[in-house]
C-alpha cells in the first residue's frame, strides 16, 4: 500500500508541477512542493520498511527531486513575471 501512495504521490507532483509551467498559479506551486515532499517522506519509509537499496534508491529519489525542483522554479519565476 506505501508503494502505491508513493506512486500517486511522485506521478501527481511531476504532472502538478509541469502543469504549473503552463499555467503558473501559487496554489499549484504549494500543493506541488507539498506533493515532492510527500514523495520524499514516502521514499524514505519504503527505504526503511523495505530495506531497500539505500544509493539506488537515493540516486533516483535525488534525479526526480531535481526535475520537480527544477519545473517548480521554472513556474514560479514565470508566476513572478506575471504578477510584476
Amino acid at each position: 500500500m506505501l508503494i502505491l501512495t508513493h506512486i500517486i504521490l511522485a506521478l501527481s507532483a511531476l504532472a502538478l508541477s509541469v502543469a504549473s509551467n503552463f499555467r503558473p498559479d501559487t496554489s499549484k506551486l504549494k500543493t506541488s512542493y507539498s506533493l515532492a515532499i510527500g514523495t520524499l517522506a514516502s521514499g524514505f519509509l519504503l527505504i526503511i520498511v523495505n530495506n531497500a537499496s539505500v544509493l539506488r534508491t537515493c540516486l533516483s529519489g535525488i534525479l526526480f527531486f531535481g526535475v520537480v525542483s527544477l519545473l517548480n522554479e521554472t513556474a514560479r519565476r514565470k508566476l513572478v513575471t506575471q504578477n510584476t
